[in-house]
Formats: C-alpha cells, structure tokens, sequence
C-alpha cells in the first residue's frame, strides 16, 4: 500500500470532524459507509490520524471540503 507524501495531505485543522473520524472522505466530504483506502496519515498534537478516501477516482472536492 503507498502513502500519499505529507504535503499533499490536508492538515486536521481543514477537515471536518466527520472526516477525522473517518466517517466521511478526507478529500471530498462523501460519507465512506463501508468502502474507502487510507490516503496517509498525518500528525496533530502527538496523535496519529490516519485520513480515508472513498475510491482511487475520487478527485471532484464537494464544497465544504479542504481538498
């Protein structure tokens, strides 16, 4: 599995608490249900979140979200 470069990954400060909980995509705001990859991982206050997507396709950021 490869992880996506820190750089290109939202900060948790620009997500929604849905998408830090991994309830909703990190890049569109889509709710993931039972699908979804890990996009990476990213570092906030020591804790380690690891931020979901809901398919490799998933380009098109709905408003609202940090994408």
């Amino acid at each position: 599995m490869s992880i996506q470069p820190v750089a290109s990954l939202p900060t948790i400060d620009q997500l929604s608490p849905r998408q830090q909980m991994a309830m909703n995509c990190a890049r569109c705001a889509r709710r993931l249900g039972m699908s979804g990859r890990v996009w990476g991982e990213v570092r906030h206050l020591g804790l380690v979140f690891r931020l979901w997507v809901c398919a490799p396709d998933c380009s098109t950021p709905v408003p609202g979200s940090p994408a």
